[in-house]
């Protein structure tokens, strides 16, 4: 069994407003900068070593991945287009309240399952946590402990489905709102059939929009 350390992005000017970050390329703020510093510290506190760090080449994520390595000394940091942010299509840049506004049936009371809403010329949850499952599984087999660096919701996509649970509908946006930068599980496995499934374990639901706005349901199968 291995032990991942999820550590989440510090913080850009998106997060402090509530915008949707997607897979853009943004810079660290300076709230960001600190939270860096905290988490350096959280992890010499706790006595953790990870053999690797694996992260996207985009900022946020880049460089708290990196700033964390160069803090820990002789260890790598792997960027890799699996950890590419959720791509969220024509929402990135919006304000969270806004597309919620403007999509009101997709998160209604904010209970549901957000793992199957996609937004126009994006992906959903599911999709992101599908790409995510050959390199996670090969980096089970690889190392003992090995640190994942994401932004949200990418992060939030990782959490759940190593906790084997699903996201309320509006964390498909910015992620969940968790104290805490670093979070450790042990693990033999990363799952992503059950996080894909929803809470259907024999069809996977997608809710889309287009440009207009308009929604529509797809069905589509497991395979």
């Amino acid at each position: 069994m291995a032990k991942i350390v999820l550590i989440r992005a510090a913080r850009t000017d998106y997060d402090d407003q509530r915008r949707v970050l997607g897979n853009l390329d943004m810079p660290v703020n300076e709230r960001g900068s600190d939270e860096i510093v905290e988490t350096i510290s959280v992890l010499a506190d706790r006595g953790i070593n990870p053999e690797v760090i694996l992260t996207s080449p985009d900022d946020p994520a880049n460089r708290t991945a990196h700033d964390v390595a160069s803090a820990i000394g002789h260890i790598k940091v792997r960027e890799l287009d699996e950890f590419r942010n959720v791509n969220q299509g024509l929402w990135q840049g919006l304000c969270k309240d806004d597309v919620r506004k403007r999509y009101p049936r997709m998160f209604r009371n904010g209970r549901e399952s957000g793992v199957a809403i996609c937004p126009p010329e994006g992906e959903s949850l599911s999709e992101a946590c599908q790409r995510l499952e050959k390199i996670l599984e090969k980096s089970l087999r690889k190392y003992d402990v090995f640190a994942v660096v994401a932004p949200e919701p990418l992060a939030t996509v990782i959490r759940c489905t190593l906790q084997q649970r699903h996201p309320k509908s509006t964390d498909c946006l910015c992620g969940e709102d968790v104290a805490e930068s670093v979070a450790v599980v042990d693990t033999d496995s990363f799952d992503a059939d059950h996080f894909m499934a929803g809470e259907d374990a024999n069809a996977l639901h997608a809710v889309r929009t287009d440009a207009t706005g308009e929604e529509r349901m797809d069905q589509g199968k497991k395979a």
